[in-house]
């Protein structure tokens, strides 16, 4: 599952990669849903809830912190010291359990194969999202995907937002922080929606 850092985030060359092509989530990120979730009554049922590429626990820190959704169980290809992650492939990953909530930043190209598996394992009206390019709506190939799974919301950033290079907040080098050279947005399927998404804008 190895992919260059221009492809999560935007212009950096093979040669200048994170290691282990590890992108976190800006947590400022995850707060803004969460906003967007109140503003439009947006709901998380249940209690079961899975975050498959983990890292240092950007996005669940958030939830935990903000909300009282503090049963997660969490994997990563890596283990990066965040507390009970599950070294593990999501996309082999075996489990019989169904999720009510999924949430997660994957590997851009292997995207739409998290979102399929992640739908699999969705319990009903279970909820999944997504922490990708905007440019995730264009390309033929995704054509069947969205025909089969439509997005039920999706939050595009006015402003766009930077990714943590190897989880840090800014550049050891220049002690600034990254470039934010990519359009994200929230992308959030409901499992058995079959209607046209809503798109909303995050300011």
């Amino acid at each position: 599952m190895s992919l260059s850092g221009g492809q999560l985030s935007g212009g950096n060359s093979a040669t200048n990669r994170a290691e282990n092509d590890f992108y976190a989530t800006d947590p400022k990120a995850v707060t803004k849903l969460l906003e967007c979730f109140e503003r439009d009554g947006i709901t998380i049922s249940g209690t079961e809830y899975l975050e498959p590429c983990v890292g240092t626990g950007n996005i669940c820190n958030v939830f935990k912190d903000d909300t009282n959704m503090n049963h997660w169980t969490c994997l990563d290809l890596v283990d990066r010291d965040y507390p009970n992650t599950i070294v593990q492939d999501f996309l082999s990953w075996q489990t019989s359990q169904e999720f009510n909530f999924i949430i997660t930043n994957p590997p851009y190209s292997l995207a739409a194969d998290f979102v399929k598996k992640s739908i699999e394992i969705l319990s009903d009206d279970g909820m999944c999202c997504m922490f990708l390019k905007l440019q995730f709506l264009e390309g033929a190939k995704r054509k069947e995907l969205f025909e089969k799974y439509p997005p039920r919301y999706i939050y595009v950033f006015r402003n766009r937002m930077a990714t943590w290079k190897n989880g840090l907040e800014k550049n050891p080098d220049t002690g600034k922080k990254w470039a934010e050279t990519i359009c994200f947005a929230w992308f959030i399927w409901v499992k058995g929606n079959k209607e046209e998404p809503i798109i909303r804008w995050v300011d």
